[in-house]
């Protein structure tokens, strides 16, 4: 799915238009009637959860997973944005793969490489490589949802979602983990809609039949409509280009092999924990570029005359962007794709020598 399909944001016709602007209007009632009480934390999980991506977008996820139903979407995504206060994504993030265990990462269970036809990122699952009770199960589920994060960033305008390879070549039932499966499509289904492009099972052995028969009841019949099985590598190559596969699926890309933070990576990191004052700033600038756009965008979901503040709204959304790039070195770190070169954000080395600078002062 691209920025360009219908119900996407540069193509809604009138209706979805209107469900966009009443979902504003509901969520920033619900932020700013001080009868809910609403947790301040929430309100910057909004827009954390948003990153570098326009707000509208965010919202459209929700809208297209509850069939432009506002209530339903606007439920749900209150129900994400708490998850994500209470399960903790942004102490996630803010200590990164400091925060996850080494040696699961080193197996190769999930990793993201190359993109598809279209340019959507490739999420690779290894199932042999996932041995049910081998790592505590908050540990796995970190990995996972860090995952998920990940695929957010690897995510280039105008695609919104990813392609999902479930190698199931080795599989046996030591594999099969029912209770992380579950956790895995709750979050998919419920925390990270519309995030799901594609998922191709390939080289499932006759054993999995039995698996499937439980899992296809777990799943959305939207997401298991994007879902296909594949046992001749060479019906993988219409969708994804064997330059973008790793070697163990007969691509030409070396096999997964994780790249550990340096010691550069956690003198910045000690670093920016340790600028107090650094990230008090870009918290509040932050804070209010989503206050800035909150404003507008009330004005612009209220009124008729809308083209009044396109202009304005683009030049918040651009503002509010900005802020969130300035706060990011406090709130998220370098990871393995960072270093591998697969993300790009010159905005940690920027704000290091910044501090570097202001010490030498």
């Amino acid at each position: 799915m691209s920025t360009n399909d219908p119900g996407h944001i540069n193509n809604l016709d009138k209706n979805q238009f209107e469900a966009l602007k009443g979902f504003w209007l509901m969520l920033i009632k619900y932020i700013r009637d001080s009868e809910n009480k609403i947790d301040p934390m929430y309100e910057i999980e909004i827009f954390l959860a948003s990153g570098y991506d326009n707000p509208d977008m965010i919202l459209l996820r929700w809208l297209r997973a509850r069939k432009w139903n506002i209530n339903g979407a606007f439920q749900q995504f209150i129900d994400t944005i708490k998850w994500r206060h209470e399960w903790g994504v942004k102490e996630l993030l803010a200590k990164g793969e400091t925060d996850l265990c080494s040696e699961e990462i080193q197996t190769g269970k999930s990793y993201f490489m190359g993109h598809d036809k279209v340019g959507r990122p490739i999420n690779y699952v290894s199932v042999k490589d996932h041995i049910k009770g081998q790592f505590p199960l908050e540990s796995t589920e970190k990995l996972t949802v860090f995952t998920m994060e990940i695929g957010r960033k690897l995510l280039h305008s105008p695609n919104e979602s990813v392609t999902v390879i479930f190698d199931m070549t080795g599989f046996g039932l030591k594999n099969m983990d029912y209770p992380h499966l579950k956790f895995l499509i709750h979050l998919l289904q419920n925390y990270y809609p519309e995030s799901f492009a594609l998922g191709f099972i390939i080289n499932a052995p006759w054993i999995f039949n039995g698996c499937w028969y439980i899992i296809k009841p777990w799943l959305d019949p939207v997401v298991e409509s994007k879902i296909h099985f594949i046992n001749n590598l060479d019906d993988l190559f219409q969708y994804i280009d064997p330059s973008m596969l790793p070697k163990q699926l007969n691509g030409t890309q070396a096999n997964f092999n994780y790249i550990p933070p340096t010691d550069q990576d956690l003198i910045m990191l000690n670093t920016f924990q340790n600028d107090k004052q650094g990230k008090i700033i870009a918290e509040e600038t932050h804070r209010k570029a989503a206050q800035k756009y909150l404003d507008i965008t009330q004005k612009w979901a209220q009124g008729d005359q809308i083209d009044n503040f396109i202009e304005e709204r683009t030049k918040a959304t651009k503002e509010l962007r900005d802020a969130f790039e300035q706060l990011t070195p406090y709130v998220n770190t370098k990871t393995h794709y960072h270093r591998s070169g697969a993300i790009h954000e010159p905005i940690f080395d920027i704000t290091y020598q910044r501090i570097k600078e202001n010490r030498k002062q």
